[in-house]
């Protein structure tokens, strides 16, 4: 439980810092999506009880701060915690970079989440074009940041949180 505590209060930051500072950037395609890391994480590494827990409270602060529509960003953080869950036996994590690899597929996977989720709910399809420009920039960079994040929170594991 202190795992997911920690996991959710580092997700929180990360989230906080996504939102509020990444913002002021100009440019538009350095979206890194921080919290599908930490909800990937969760679930294969601490089972879907702590994944389900941590994407609810990541996609809910995503979604507060967030001018999305409402419900959006909770259903495809959701929808990743339940593919992840589902292909759990299928993705093999042996180092931060094949997590790398794995986050940045699913933020692709989210972005076409988030797109089938607008066009349903609304019949808006005048984003699209937008969405699908900065998806795999998105992608790269969420990559990157995840290797670092997979380092920090393998780090925090084996010298503070370690329950032996």
């Amino acid at each position: 439980m202190i795992k997911i505590f920690v996991y959710i209060l580092i997700g929180t930051c990360l989230i906080t810092l996504e939102s509020s500072m990444l913002s002021f950037l100009p440019i538009e395609f350095f979206k890194p999506d921080l919290g599908i890391p930490l909800i990937i994480y969760a679930t294969l590494f601490l089972g879907p009880q702590g994944g389900l827990i941590i994407s609810l409270l990541i996609g809910l602060t995503q979604e507060i701060l967030s001018n999305s529509p409402h419900g959006a960003i909770l259903f495809t953080k959701i929808s990743i915690f339940l593919i992840t869950t589902f292909l759990k036996n299928k993705i093999y994590i042996d180092s931060r970079y094949s997590f790398s690899y794995v986050c940045s597929g699913f933020v692709v996977l989210e972005s076409f989440l988030f797109l089938i989720l607008s066009l349903l709910a609304r019949g808006e399809a005048s984003n699209i074009i937008n969405v699908m420009f900065y998806t795999i920039p998105n992608a790269i960079f969420t990559g990157f940041f995840s290797i670092f994040i997979f380092s920090l929170v393998e780090y925090l594991n084996v010298k503070y949180l370690n329950e032996e």
